[in-house]
């Protein structure tokens, strides 16, 4: 049997949790050929499912070697080694994550954990936030029409963090858009109208031309409405906003926790 068919092998094992079968195929493929960075990874999130952290981080450690530029790797490293309660080495490899791609809400999630895990509360509060940061520019970049989407409406919220981070995609998408000079957001009474009128289908935003060529994006309801239809149907937001409001909490900050824990509540699929 040739390592790649091992290696296959091992993968169905994975998939229906047989981990130590998989992991024994996974040696004897790397035994075969040491040089592929997959199996080693594969037998770094076998060993860790076994509780076998210092393996798991050995493992991975070898995979980031011999490919150092795979977010998915290092964060994987990062988690056994804040599994075997080594902060500073797990941090290092989230880090390393998020340099390799600047959206990757799982290692933002992971690191705001381990540094509130280590007592690194504020940098957690702040790591918790980037992560949410990182998903409201996951939602504006997934923002394009091709073809009918559902046309949302307003709906009240117990808070209104969500829109905080609507606004911030919105200025994200905007500034790495050639020819917008600004942004605007619809006032009340043409937020009504077009909720009414539906004048503008489902866009998500219209471009307005003004005086000296400057190009205003005008977003509309439709846009904040999915937005936040969007963010409560991923997990990821609940949770991101849930835990920073237990750091705020552990901080004394009661206030902004409640309002945090509210929101994780209400947005919770």
């Amino acid at each position: 049997m040739t390592a790649e068919s091992q290696t296959d092998e091992a993968i169905e094992l994975l998939k229906v949790n047989r981990f130590e079968e998989a992991l024994l195929l996974l040696r004897q493929a790397i035994e075969k050929n040491p040089s592929n960075w997959n199996t080693w990874y594969l037998a770094g999130q076998c060993a860790r499912f076994l509780n076998d952290y210092q393996g798991a981080i050995q493992y991975l450690s070898q995979s980031t070697r011999l490919s150092d530029s795979n977010p998915e790797v290092f964060s994987a490293l990062g988690i056994a080694c804040q599994m075997d309660s080594r902060w500073e080495d797990a941090i290092a490899a989230f880090k390393r994550a998020i340099e390799l791609n600047e959206n990757y809400v799982i290692a933002y999630n992971s690191l705001a954990l381990t540094q509130k895990k280590s007592g690194q509360l504020e940098l957690a509060l702040h790591n918790y936030d980037a992560g949410a940061k990182a998903l409201a520019r996951q939602i504006v970049r997934s923002m394009v029409l091709n073809g009918p989407i559902a046309i949302y409406k307003h709906r009240d919220t117990i808070e209104n963090l969500w829109a905080e981070y609507a606004m911030y995609g919105a200025l994200h998408l905007a500034s790495t858009t050639n020819g917008i000079d600004s942004v605007a957001w619809p006032t009340g009474a043409q937020a009504i109208e077009e909720e009414r009128t539906e004048k503008h289908g489902n866009l998500f935003w219209v471009d307005n031309p003004k005086e000296n060529n400057e190009v205003v994006r005008l977003f509309l309801p439709n846009y904040f409405n999915t937005f936040r239809e969007q963010l409560r149907a991923d997990n990821f937001y609940s949770n991101l906003i849930g835990n920073r409001g237990t750091v705020l909490e552990t901080l004394g900050r009661n206030d902004e926790a409640q309002l945090h824990l509210d929101e994780a509540e209400e947005f919770m699929p």
